[in-house]
């Protein structure tokens, strides 16, 4: 009876103590985990800074800056023949994304591509980042840097909106457009809405932010352009322009701060008469869900034809970025825009 007790309050101890024993060891991995993970974002942060001063020093613009409006704008431009085109980059993007396309179209045609303010090699400005203002920044830059009308406008994503936007601004300079996978604004019956996406896509932004002090948006951005096609210098370049802090800040107030009034400015611009106009949609193959299919061509189709002188097209095989950063890809947008401009130079409609 009594061994039997004794036997009891000795095993007792032993048990607690492999209980403490476990959360004690888990607890002490758990602190050097976030120890480790502290480090690294240390690290990350210093590397971010170094990076970013070299690649002030490593990375000179194409092009030229010009004074717009009091504050610097980059512009560069190859090659001659008329009609000129301008290449307009997507959100979150600059001029050098059009490396192939503005190659291709130089054999034949004066072709420029320029940064946004905030973008690229063009300097960050305050206040309204919406389509009218972008597009207004982009004729006085023209006007300053004497590239003279008409124009073919092309347009990747967001590009795609402001072509539009510009042709209905300043129709007697717009002689085409080519609409590359072109952004699709978010509409809202009433300004709540927009204020709720804001509000919500606030975390994707705080993500971005992170990202980019931490280096960790470097790693990610490299990664992507090599894989869309671009020549390994190009990628080098590209990845060291968009991983700044001014991006990021350019992307927030050019896409979700501004998407109430683009989104607005986009609809009084759905109506361009006969204008030439190629829509090239990518084929998205990364897109492979029978459900996110159906919703893909339900916006493809929500989308107005914009003119009576249009064509559809798909580049399948392509994905929003390869659509230009592929040669294979870019060779297929390049061929869309000299159809624009054989279109607008003969008035022959255009055809596919």
């Amino acid at each position: 009876m009594n061994t039997a007790i004794v036997s009891d309050y000795s095993a007792a101890p032993q048990t607690a103590k492999r209980k403490r024993g476990i959360r004690f060891y888990i607890g002490r991995s758990l602190k050097w985990l976030g120890i480790g993970l502290f480090a690294l974002a240390v690290l990350g942060v210093v590397y971010q800074t170094i990076a970013t001063e070299m690649d002030k020093g490593n990375y000179a613009p194409h092009g030229q800056l010009y004074t717009v409006n009091g504050h610097q704008m980059h512009l560069y431009c190859v090659g001659e023949g008329s009609p000129t085109v301008i290449l307009e980059a997507g959100a979150f993007s600059y001029s050098s994304e059009w490396y192939w396309v503005q190659n291709q179209l130089a054999v034949t045609h004066h072709v420029c591509a320029y940064d946004r303010p905030g973008n690229g090699w063009s300097e960050a400005v305050d206040g309204p980042r919406d389509g009218l203002t972008l597009v207004h920044e982009l004729h006085d830059l023209l006007a300053e840097a004497n590239v003279s009308s008409p124009y073919i406008l092309a347009g990747h994503s967001l590009g795609g909106v402001l072509n539009r936007i510009y042709a209905a601004q300043y129709p007697d300079e717009v002689l085409g457009l080519a609409l590359v996978d072109s952004a699709v604004p978010l509409t809202w019956p009433d300004i709540s809405g927009y204020e709720e996406y804001k509000s919500a896509n606030q975390s994707a932004v705080t993500l971005m932010t992170v990202l980019e002090r931490t280096s960790a948006l470097r790693i990610i951005l490299g990664n992507e352009f090599r894989g869309y096609g671009y020549p390994a210098a190009v990628a080098a370049e590209l990845t060291a322009l968009k991983s700044t802090s001014m991006a990021v800040a350019t992307w927030d107030a050019e896409v979700r701060l501004a998407q109430w009034e683009l989104s607005r400015q986009a609809e009084a611009a759905e109506d361009l008469g006969a204008l030439p106009i190629v829509v090239m949609w990518a084929g998205h193959p990364e897109i492979t869900a029978e459900e996110d299919r159906t919703k893909l061509e339900a916006i493809w189709d929500s989308v107005p034809a914009f003119s009576s002188n249009n064509v559809v097209c798909y580049v399948e095989g392509a994905d929003h970025g390869s659509i230009i950063g592929s040669e294979q890809y870019a060779q297929q947008v390049t061929a869309a825009i000299l159809d624009v401009i054989a279109s607008a130079q003969t008035g022959e409609p255009l055809t596919r």
